[in-house]
């Protein structure tokens, strides 16, 4: 078989594969840097405005915690977004390295040799 029938018998474009992995990490990156530049511009708009925030805090303990709550919560979806984003882009990667046959059974085998003799 020549190399051009070996690659009509694959169900997907390899270099789309590296594509997609790729900028699922560029997306992922960007999506946390954004993430952290929201909790800051929140958190400095929170210490320079206190004053007025602590005079409008509820009584109970529990309403206080849940007012800073959306703090967090806002910030918590981009870190989600990016460890999903990572998990596609290495699985990608992982699936690709697999069906090219790029690892042996061989090499982890040594690998787990030498580790558990450390």
């Amino acid at each position: 078989m020549s190399s051009k029938e070996n690659t009509s018998l694959l169900f997907h474009n390899p270099n789309a594969v590296s594509r997609i992995a790729l900028w699922a990490t560029i997306v992922a990156w960007i999506l946390l840097g954004l993430g952290v530049i929201t909790f800051a511009n929140q958190a400095y708009s929170i210490i320079t405005n206190w004053a007025s925030i602590a005079m409008s805090l509820p009584a109970s303990l529990f309403d206080k915690i849940s007012a800073f709550a959306k703090l967090f919560a806002d910030s918590f979806v981009p870190v989600v977004y990016f460890l999903v984003l990572r998990g596609v882009s290495v699985g990608l990667n992982l699936l690709q390295d697999l069906f090219y046959g790029n690892t042996e059974e061989g090499d982890f085998e040594e690998l787990v040799e030498v580790e558990t003799a450390n």
